[in-house]
């Protein structure tokens, strides 16, 4: 089988350029993305990502690109998911068996006294027993490594996300169509989750939502659609993988004025960042004209401006957000979510959220629903 979004010549060019010899990836995300086994979360049996404080899962990529893995040793359907040569794969039948597997390899591969790249989320156990066994070896953080790897998606990776989207979306229009006064958000939520598994997706990343002030972060607690507040459904869905980040809004009864201006002030927000990425563009030059832009329409009130990637994770990194701005130019096929919040008093934050792609002469929006919020 094709790698799903690793690159062989990409990966080459990275660990030449951050002068990495071995780079291991420990995480389920990155494991997924440099070998293609199911050991996530929400893949479609998470066994190995249930077992793995018992039988842990490890890839190794070297200098040239070229990979290898270490996966539990019962499991035997490593050539339906991995693109890795079958003679690359190691199976260990418990903890210690995966670590004696990669400190010989490291020997095998003459690389005790190279620079080796761990990631900084690595179990300590593992890391401990790489340095306690070859301690003249220099370690370094693999987080930027894989970034500079994942940020810039292949058309299957798109493709992918595209789908997680479109069924999100699903969701929502779902959840919309259901909302109506006194429904509870955990009635929402099973409605949610089940069209989301019907639309075919592995599972759902998150299900945020609010009604009125309500924590979005903290949902189902059988709180009711109450008239005149703001619904609002923050989804994403798992394709493959791959997810996604959309949110919309629904009231029932009459939208609160404060509420709608926000929104409207919002909507002009992302369109003027969508406007302005293109490729070459500086994301903090972005961010600073975004507030500027922003502060024309409005100076009430708490605001997030933020473009964050979208992929493997929902928040692979933040291009430009509060807590500043990425130190790179946006680049031809990244996938980012746009989202712009204005806090309004008695509603919480008002605002919008949509996948885009990053096209050779601006953006290309994933998303399809309309933006204003909905009233019933």
């Amino acid at each position: 089988m094709e790698p799903i979004g690793y690159r062989k010549d990409k990966a080459k060019e990275v660990l030449e350029a951050r002068d990495i010899d071995l780079l291991i990836a420990s995480t389920p995300v990155n494991v997924f993305y440099t070998t293609g086994l199911p050991v996530t979360h929400v893949a479609p049996n998470p066994i190995l990502y249930v077992l793995k404080n018992q039988y842990p899962f490890l890839s190794m990529v070297k200098r040239n690109g070229n990979e290898s893995a270490i996966v539990w040793s019962l499991y035997d359907s490593v050539e339906e998911f991995s693109w890795i040569d079958p003679s690359e794969v190691y199976r260990a039948g418990a903890a210690d068996g995966a670590i004696k597997i990669l400190l010989n390899k490291i020997k095998e591969w003459d690389l005790t006294e190279k620079t080796i790249a761990l990631e900084s989320l690595m179990p300590r156990y593992q890391s401990e027993a790489l340095k306690n066994e070859f301690p003249d070896a220099k370690y370094v953080e693999g987080d930027k490594a894989f970034l500079d790897m994942r940020l810039v998606k292949t058309e299957e990776e798109i493709r992918r996300i595209k789908k997680s989207t479109e069924v999100a979306e699903k969701a929502i229009e779902a959840c919309i169509e259901a909302t109506e006064l006194d429904v509870k958000d955990t009635d929402l939520l099973k409605i949610a989750r089940k069209t989301m598994i019907e639309e075919g997706a592995w599972g759902w990343d998150h299900l945020t939502m609010n009604i009125g002030p309500s924590d979005p972060e903290a949902p189902g607690l059988g709180i009711p659609v109450t008239p005149n507040d703001i619904v609002r459904f923050d989804f994403g869905a798992v394709w493959e993988g791959y997810i996604s980040d959309v949110s919309r809004g629904v009231v029932i009864g009459e939208e609160p004025e404060k509420a709608k201006k926000a929104m409207d002030y919002m909507i002009q927000v992302q369109e003027y960042c969508v406007d302005n990425i293109k490729p070459g563009i500086d994301p903090k030059k972005l961010a600073d004209d975004a507030k500027s832009f922003l502060k024309e329409l409005t100076r009430r009130g708490f605001y997030l401006i933020t473009g964050h990637h979208i992929g493997l994770e929902c928040e692979e990194a933040h291009m430009f957000g509060p807590m500043g701005a990425m130190d790179i130019p946006f680049e031809e096929n990244m996938v980012l979510d746009i989202e712009v919040w204005l806090n309004v008093r008695g509603q919480g934050l008002v605002g919008i959220e949509d996948c885009y792609r990053v096209t050779n002469t601006g953006c290309e929006r994933l998303s399809s629903l309309d933006k204003p919020t909905i009233v019933k």
